[in-house]
């Protein structure tokens, strides 16, 4: 004798197993905090670190240094993240180019374990040991390139490149340098800009039906906020647009007031296209880069 199964309990099964769904994509864990740095590579660092640091007045979150043989970077806080200016050994170009971005993992570990159940493929990791005057030997961060985000697993010789970097808590506390940089910018007014963050990084992606789950499946839970595009954490948000090439594009940045920064660049020779809601510091007078300027309100 067949037995018939009540609608209504059929009903009920149906909720308990989507309400377990639900609550397991809930319960994974989140690899990724927020984007940490943005890496411009150049083979000229210190025009472009003094270009942040004196021109634009940013508050300096590394100095100039060698950290390991034929490297040479400086960093510089645009509130919500850092943005790098580095020279690479093996790198080909001289202009400077928009390289990618590191994420912040939480911590990396987890983060990886996330990453191989998830199907996401990464390098090996790639410590930073320094060695002190009294022959001591210590970690300041290990790096893990994510293979599919990037065609090359050093920043030298590639053209995107985005990557796990994790700090040595006896290094560095991320979390208090980020707070105290975003403090110092804010009592500069952001610099003459008036500066308060990145909003986003614009990411070209020559194959955009395959890249949006790709980017998807890296960021989960995080869902897009807008269509190929998704906040992620207190950092920078990531668009995807349509492009020849796989490649960071553009860097969107939010400032107090769009009028007042259009005349400060105006005034300094450096403003490059503008309209209504956007202006761009001068692709020629920064080796090409791509920077453009919301107002504050644009930010989410």
């Amino acid at each position: 004798m067949m037995l018939r199964t009540k609608p209504w309990s059929l009903a009920i099964a149906l909720v308990i197993v989507a309400a377990a769904h639900v609550s397991a994509q809930r319960a994974a864990p989140a690899p990724i905090r927020q984007i940490d740095h943005v890496m411009i590579r150049t083979d000229a660092p210190r025009e472009l670190y003094a270009f942040f640091t004196d021109v634009l007045q940013l508050p300096v979150a590394w100095p100039l240094m060698s950290p390991r043989p034929g490297v040479t970077t400086g960093g510089v806080a645009f509130g919500n993240v850092n943005v790098e200016a580095i020279q690479a050994p093996a790198q080909k170009d001289k202009a400077p180019r928009l390289l990618g971005f590191a994420f912040e993992p939480s911590p990396l570990d987890q983060c990886l374990a996330e990453l191989d159940r998830r199907g996401i493929t990464y390098g090996e990791r790639r410590p930073l040991v320094v060695t002190g005057p009294d022959g001591s030997r210590s970690l300041q961060w290990t790096n893990v390139t994510l293979r599919q985000f990037s065609d090359s697993d050093g920043p030298g010789d590639g053209t995107m490149h985005i990557f796990l970097s994790e700090y040595s808590p006896t290094y560095v506390d991320v979390g208090q340098r980020r707070a105290r940089l975003q403090k110092e910018l804010a009592q500069r007014g952001g610099g003459p800009l008036g500066i308060v963050a990145v909003k986003e990084i614009v990411v070209g992606a020559a194959d955009l039906e395959a890249a949006r789950p790709l980017w998807q499946k890296l960021l989960d839970p995080v869902r897009p906020a807008t269509p190929d595009a998704w906040q992620v954490g207190d950092g920078p948000g990531i668009r995807l647009v349509r492009a020849q090439q796989n490649t960071a594009r553009t860097l969107v940045v939010s400032v107090a007031s769009l009028p007042k920064a259009k005349s400060f660049l105006r005034g300094r020779s450096l403003l490059g296209s503008e309209s209504e809601e956007s202006a761009s510091i001068d692709p020629s007078k920064i080796g090409g880069l791509d920077i453009r300027l919301v107002g504050a309100q644009s930010v989410r």
